[in-house]
């Protein structure tokens, strides 16, 4: 078998999980909310769903407490303009994703 080495490389180290789906349990909270609120009703429902998830979950992951970055933001616009909500979120620019 290849790569036998790196089966149970879990075993030895106890920061490895031992199953690979923490993208599939982190999914799974909004997969049970579209599904019993029926979903998008249009393709444009289902791009705006996407990329709000995308974003506050990009913005969980990347801040001690997104509630309080998101409620800043507008002060912090307020105060420059012209600078960039995504760095101002984020710490850096990102035209593409969050």
């Amino acid at each position: 078998m290849q790569k036998a080495d790196r089966l149970c490389h879990w075993a030895r180290d106890s920061t490895i999980p031992a199953d690979n789906n923490l993208a599939e349990r982190e999914l799974r909270p909004l997969v049970v909310a579209r599904k019993v609120s029926f979903g998008s009703q249009s393709e444009r429902g289902v791009q705006t769903r996407e990329t709000l998830m995308t974003f506050l979950h990009t913005l969980r992951k990347r801040t001690d407490d997104p509630a309080a970055a998101l409620k800043s933001l507008p002060d912090q616009l307020a105060q420059n303009p012209q600078a960039d909500p995504c760095t101002l979120l984020f710490g850096k620019s990102n035209s593409r994703t969050p």
